[in-house]
């Protein structure tokens, strides 16, 4: 049975993730490159300035490998930025993953992440550009698909797109990106709905915010035991690209350790206790 993960990083608090619309393309890019590569499948996405959200499936540790991945090679391209340069700390750049419990809650996710833009009070989600939100229940989507990524020619598409990664005959081109409708999987949530005055009704629920965002708190809450936050902890050394916290920076322990009291519950002892001493 598929397992789907609601993936939504933690939101930069200093600086955008995002700081124009080549950034965004270079990003969506890297989506459909990546999720080839560690066979992750994606229903829907929304990038907004400082995270992101995406609703996704796959093993749990391809998944992990994939925003690792993605946020290595997003470091790699702002480093060699030559327009705009300003700092962008991704640091705080942290994939979190909720585990979708049936097919009511995977409706409520693809609503919730499609109404991003909306609950930031940036545009509709239908007028965004940076979500998946036009690709659902749009008769005019197929106009959207654009060439087939086999008639540019090896090089060509290196060129264009950066990869030497080979991709399915299905990927298509549209303004020197993949076009979403050949990799994001947005035909099962239409299926999930069944109706699109269903889709578009949920989308429309005034206030939907509250019930993704308190399973995401009630999650984010929970406390652990030591086997489970050494877990954590291990997930959380993945994501720096380190494999034991003795290789962690002083900066990335500290906030290794406030990130375990203040969101998974973990009392200053405990912390103690399995990271050092002295750490708190």
């Amino acid at each position: 049975m598929e397992k789907y993960y609601h993936l939504y990083t933690t939101a930069l608090k200093k600086c955008q993730l995002f700081r124009n619309d080549s950034d965004r393309i270079f990003f969506l890019n890297r989506l459909a490159i990546y999720r080839v590569e560690y066979n992750v499948v994606i229903y829907a996405y929304c990038l907004m300035d400082n995270h992101i959200h995406l609703l996704v499936s796959g093993e749990e540790e391809s998944i992990l490998a994939f925003f690792r991945q993605l946020k290595t090679m997003y470091g790699w391209y702002l480093s060699k930025s030559e327009t705009e340069v300003v700092n962008v700390d991704l640091t705080e750049f942290k994939a979190n993953l909720r585990v979708i419990k049936g097919e009511e809650d995977f409706k409520t996710v693809v609503a919730y992440i499609l109404r991003n833009p909306f609950a930031a009070g940036i545009d509709s989600p239908y007028s965004y550009n940076w979500s998946s939100a036009y690709l659902y229940f749009n008769p005019r989507v197929e106009y959207f698909r654009g060439i087939p990524l086999k008639t540019y020619g090896i090089r060509k598409a290196r060129e264009i797109l950066k990869t030497r990664i080979t991709l399915p005959d299905s990927y298509t081109v549209f303004d020197d990106m993949f076009s979403p409708v050949s990799w994001c999987n947005f035909r099962r949530v239409e299926r999930a709905f069944g109706k699109s005055s269903d889709f578009f009704r949920l989308v429309s629920k005034w206030n939907l915010e509250q019930d993704e965002e308190a399973k995401i708190e009630a999650i984010e809450k929970n406390t652990y035991t030591d086997s489970a936050l050494l877990s954590k902890i291990t997930e959380y050394c993945r994501l720096q690209g380190v494999d034991k916290v003795e290789d962690l920076t002083k900066a990335e322990l500290r906030v290794l350790a406030t990130t375990s009291h203040k969101r998974w519950g973990a009392s200053k002892k405990q912390i103690q206790r399995i990271l050092a001493p002295d750490i708190i």
